[in-house]
């Protein structure tokens, strides 16, 4: 360094920069902390003397040449540092220091302009897009800055151009699609290019936003697709993805005028599965339409011969009536204790001569055992061993001991010429039953569904089997019994669910079955409508009964006798408690994923029963998916793989 009146003029060459960075401190009498990392040598010439303030600003641009930022120190000092890493640091000194700057942008979006941006920022600067605030924060040398101020103040304009164009002949939403295909970048998506195309159902026109240039092409196009369309053929055939063409046909005909189907005109589920047709004739005929619409069975689809104006009206109805509906898992709940008693007592005599000869018995209808066949028997002894009705009267008591319950003693004894004897039956039974059932079915919104567990058996309805008869018969008729549950769902706007239930129990009553000819059928049920809301559990109906009966056979006067009264009578006692509650859950399962949660959710309870039995062996409904089915078991889908949609179902144990 040559001095020349006060000025320094500089000349170095090849120099270290540690040895160059100590001459400056001297000079300038500034204080240095040179990080480890900085090591190297550096040139620098001036052809004029240089004052100490324009050194100093020429040192540190010769630190940023190579790689180097001074950062300033609490302590009044400034640390040398290598520029690496210097956007997460302190702010650097002099004019060459290392800034950061928040832009904001009114035009467009913060990540394009990132984009944009990051080429010209350097290795050792970032740039980050806040698209929340539609902000970039740019970290770089203050010099690059100002240059990226200008750039952004250059891209941060809005030129784009807005236009309307109302179709005459096309559907805004049709072509919408079909300019997003054309317009998308080779490789792109649709949706993706330089104009941004948005229909308007309600005025069926298109708003145009992009480039001027770029929209006026995209004007023209419009206007010669929407022409052409004029004169294409006005039959048009719509496949349908969820509704059904036969429920959709009577609707789409009362809205052009057309008669209306009569096989499926507005049908109205019920919960028995028919459909009932009202009496409203069609819609009066349009003067001058001309429209004709015809359903195909074979795909599902709608075939439409309308002008281009009722065309469109159509697509848009169509479009909106042919979604995926929501379905309903409606579980029922049947649960029925009952618990029966009876007690019984008795004491029958008899009284024979000493021939034999009956001259008085008792007999009570309540006894389990009745005397007279027992007595019969006895008294068949006195017949020949070959006589026919000798086996005939020991086989009909018998038999009346096969249903004997309790206690049964007896004895006789002969007093003179008179025979006496007695039987005591005595019998105490307690009965209880515990049926818990639960259908469940799942259907669509607003769509009947039926589910029947149990058996068909033949009720007699008629017979003639008199002997005069040449042509004797018996016409019977298959009833279904068991557990049954019909139902029809609607979901309401608030997410609660309207059932039309029909939840029904029955089954064949052994106990009156047996002392009559024909079955006895055992039966509850109940009919009603209810509104629950989405998963909850509702009580149906139910019912809590208590039947207690007391029945006393006695003998007059002598039954009424105090303590020895109770030999001449018999008395019987019964009493039976019935709960029967029926509960009832729907559940919406309103997408894919609930659909597949629920499957698996059921799939792992029948799995956990069967590997309850025996946990060494392989579940059969495993082995029957694998090798009948070919295909996995179902499993829970998780919330990244499906987007729970409402409320979620239960998780699956």
């Amino acid at each position: 360094m040559a001095q020349a009146g006060g000025r320094q003029t500089l000349n170095v060459q090849g120099a270290d920069i540690r040895a160059f960075i100590q001459d400056i401190a001297r000079l300038t009498g500034r204080t240095f902390i040179v990080d480890p990392a900085v090591t190297g040598t550096v040139t620098v010439t001036s052809d004029r003397p240089l004052t100490r303030g324009e050194i100093y600003e020429v040192f540190l641009s010769t630190l940023r040449a190579n790689g180097l930022v001074v950062i300033p120190t609490s302590s009044g000092a400034y640390r040398i540092a290598p520029a690496q890493g210097a956007a997460q640091g302190p702010s650097t000194a002099g004019t060459e220091r290392f800034a950061t700057e928040v832009f904001t942008l009114r035009n467009i979006d913060a990540a394009s302009a990132a984009e944009t941006i990051r080429p010209l920022v350097g290795p050792q600067g970032q740039v980050l897009a806040n698209p929340t605030g539609n902000t970039v924060v740019v970290a770089d040398f203050a010099d690059n800055i100002v240059r990226i101020r200008g750039l952004i103040s250059r891209i941060d304009v809005d030129r784009a151009a807005y236009e309307v164009i109302t179709l005459e002949n096309s559907s805004a939403q049709e072509m919408a699609a079909v300019l997003d295909e054309v317009l998308a970048p080779v490789g792109g998506q649709p949706g993706q290019g330089m104009v941004s195309v948005t229909p308007v159902l309600s005025s069926n026109s298109l708003v145009l936003r992009g480039d001027p240039a770029a929209v006026a092409r995209v004007v023209n196009l419009v206007t010669d697709l929407d022409g052409r369309a004029q004169t294409s053929a006005d039959v048009k055939v719509v496949f349908l993805q969820h509704a059904d063409a036969e429920q959709l046909l009577p609707v789409l005909q009362q809205m052009v005028g057309q008669p209306v189907t009569a096989a499926t005109a507005n049908a109205v589920p019920t919960t028995e599965g028919t459909a009932t047709a009202p009496a409203a004739s069609a819609a009066a005929p349009v003067p001058g339409q001309r429209a004709v619409i015809a359903r195909f069975p074979g795909a599902n689809a709608l075939v439409i011969s309308a002008p281009p104006e009722t065309q469109r009206m159509l697509a848009d109805v169509i479009g909106q009536l042919d979604t995926r509906r929501q379905q309903v898992l409606i579980e029922a709940v049947v649960v029925e204790l009952s618990d029966n008693a009876v007690r019984q007592l008795g004491v029958q005599w008899a009284v024979a001569g000493e021939d034999g000869n009956p001259l008085g018995f008792t007999n009570y209808s309540d006894s389990a055992v009745p005397l007279l066949p027992i007595a019969g028997a006895i008294a068949s002894d006195d017949l020949d061993a070959d006589d026919p009705a000798r086996d005939t009267i020991r086989d009909a008591a018998v038999n009346s001991l096969l249903t004997l319950n309790g206690f049964v003693g007896g004895g006789g004894l002969q007093i003179g010429d008179v025979l006496l004897g007695a039987i005591v039956n005595a019998v105490k039974s307690d009965s209880g039953s515990n049926l818990l059932s639960t259908p469940s079915v799942m259907t669509l919104d607003n769509q009947p569904a039926t589910f029947l567990a149990g058996q068909e058996i033949p009720v007699t309805t008629g017979e003639v089997l008199a002997d005069n008869n040449s042509n004797p018969f018996r016409t019977t008729e298959r009833q279904d019994i068991g557990v049954k549950l019909e139902v029809r769902p609607q979901i309401n706007a608030g997410g609660s669910i309207t059932l039309h239930i029909r939840q029904e129990v029955s089954a064949i009553d052994t106990r009156l079955s047996l002392s009559s000819t024909d079955l006895v059928l055992s039966k509850r049920e109940i009919e009603t409508t209810l509104v629950v809301d989405d998963g909850d559990i509702a009580v149906a109906g139910g019912l809590l009964s208590q039947d207690e009966r007391l029945t006393a056979t006695r003998v007059p006067v002598l039954g009424d006798i105090p303590g020895v009264g109770a030999l001449f009578r018999s008395t019987s006692r019964q009493a039976e408690r019935t709960n029967l509650v029926i509960f009832i859950r729907p559940t919406i399962v309103r997408s894919r994923a609930d659909q597949q949660r629920l499957s698996a959710q059921r799939y792992d309870y029948v799995r956990a029963q069967e590997l309850a039995i025996d946990p060494a062996a392989e579940p059969n409904i495993d082995v029957l998916l694998r090798d009948y089915m070919r295909t996995q078991p179902p499993v829970a889908p998780s919330a990244v793989d499906f987007p729970v949609q409402g409320a979620p179902l239960a998780p699956t144990e």
